[in-house]
């Protein structure tokens, strides 16, 4: 019998050893033969998988594979190492393990609505530029908090205030902690004049250690570069984001001063008082120190430069003040008019000050009227502190009426006295010129 060339066995024996093995029964035309467990079927030679429709059903097209598996037609060739998989109902190769016995392939992707597809893009958009602005946002923060609220910018615009004779502004940024009569130099007026403010201030180091900083500057000041450091702290937070740096203490220096006479004196044209330790705080600058705004003393000016620093000076000034004339005129007026005062009296005994008593006649038992006349006035001199006056010269006339010791009334002039001298010390209060005789 025949051979059928489209048989499976035909063209290469069994597909388990590819030797040639097992061949369908010869002459029974209606035998299957099912290696692997599927159907054999003559006609045409298919080969039809366990679970097909049977024998004589119209079948794809294939050949047999060597592991006994069906490969559609023109998929594979005979004999070639082939990826083990499962034939699926439509003809297609699944690779193994893809799909179950039977199983289908997975169906197509289902296409995105264009509205949805859009509105994912759009909020895929927004979230980046978000994140863009954050980043953008953060290196302004960083960049701004260093330039205008960092140590250096703090203690930058503290020097500058000074320099620029804000006092005042000053005491706001850095509080002196002092009361009102304390920081009498702490004044606009004080630093009104240009020359007398330090210039060309530079911060030259800043270093920080947690909420804690250091920075050290420099100015010029009359000719000298001074320097400095100022100390500050971490506040927190100002305006939500940024840091809140504060000036631990105010950069202040001493200014002593020991006046004469009181305790008063003029600085930079401003009077004020030094109280009794003679010491006063001031911003670094220049202090022309004065007599006190008072027409009864005058003083050489004394210059003082206030600054910081290993150039700093700590000598204190000493304001001798020199009585003026008219300090010497104010005296004499006062005594003469205390003498003028004493002479319109009659009785005996007047004011002690005055000296102008007459207790004794001589040749009289009594004395009931006394008729005092200034001839001429002592002569006043303030000593040159002007602390205290003392007086020469002067003359003074006295008509005595009384009694002799015969009971008689009688009047006559007494010798005219020339050795009137008087003594006193001299406070002066302001405006105000006072006398203590002794």
């Amino acid at each position: 019998m025949a051979t059928d060339e489209n048989a499976p066995g035909a063209q290469g024996g069994n597909p388990a050893d590819n030797s040639g093995g097992a061949q369908p029964p010869q002459g029974d035309q209606g035998a299957s033969y099912a290696p692997q467990g599927g159907q054999y079927s003559p006609q045409g030679g298919q080969y039809t998988p366990q679970g097909q429709p049977d024998a004589g059903a119209q079948q794809p097209q294939g050949q047999y594979t060597p592991q006994g598996q069906y490969a559609p037609q023109g998929q594979y060739a005979s004999n070639a190492q082939q990826p083990q998989g499962q034939y699926t109902p439509q003809g297609q190769y699944a690779p193994q393990g893809a799909y179950p016995a039977g199983g289908y392939a997975a169906p197509a992707p289902t296409k995105m609505d264009p509205n949805k597809k859009k509105k994912i893009i759009l909020l895929s958009s927004i979230a980046g530029a978000v994140v863009v602005i954050l980043i953008i946002a953060t290196v302004v923060i960083n960049v701004i908090n260093g330039s205008q609220y960092g140590p250096q910018a703090v203690v930058e615009k503290y020097l500058t205030t000074i320099s620029a004779g804000k006092a005042s502004e000053a005491n706001k940024l850095v509080k002196p902690g002092l009361k009102k009569e304390q920081a009498a130099l702490l004044s606009d007026k004080v630093l009104k004049e240009k020359n007398t403010r330090i210039s060309d201030t530079k911060v030259s180091k800043t270093s920080k250690e947690g909420d804690s900083a250091r920075v050290a500057f420099s100015y010029k000041l009359d000719g000298t570069t001074y320097d400095g450091t100022l100390t500050l702290s971490n506040q927190g937070k100002q305006a939500v984001f940024f840091d809140d740096w504060k000036i631990d203490k105010p950069l202040l220096v001493d200014v002593a001063v020991y006046v004469s006479q009181g305790t008063e004196a003029t600085v930079n044209g401003v009077n004020v008082d030094f109280g009794e330790e003679g010491v006063l705080q001031a911003y670094p600058g220049v202090y022309t120190v004065s007599a006190p705004d008072s027409k009864w003393f005058s003083a050489e000016d004394q210059e003082f430069v206030a600054g910081t620093g290993s150039k700093a000076s700590y000598s204190a000034v000493e304001l001798n003040l020199k009585p003026t004339d008219a300090l010497t005129e104010e005296v004499q007026s006062q005594l003469d008019d205390m003498i003028d005062a004493c002479a319109k009296e009659t009785s005996k005994e007047v004011d002690e000050n005055c000296d102008m008593d007459v207790d004794y006649v001589s040749g009289l038992s009594e004395v009931s009227k006394v008729v005092r006349k200034v001839v001429e006035y002592p002569t006043v001199t303030v000593d040159e502190t002007g602390r205290s006056f003392e007086t020469e010269g002067g003359e003074i006339k006295y008509t005595v009426t009384g009694k002799d010791y015969s009971g008689k009334s009688v009047t006559g002039d007494l010798e005219a006295r020339s050795y009137w001298t008087f003594y006193g010390d001299i406070t002066v209060d302001g405006d105000k010129v006072v006398l203590e005789f002794w």
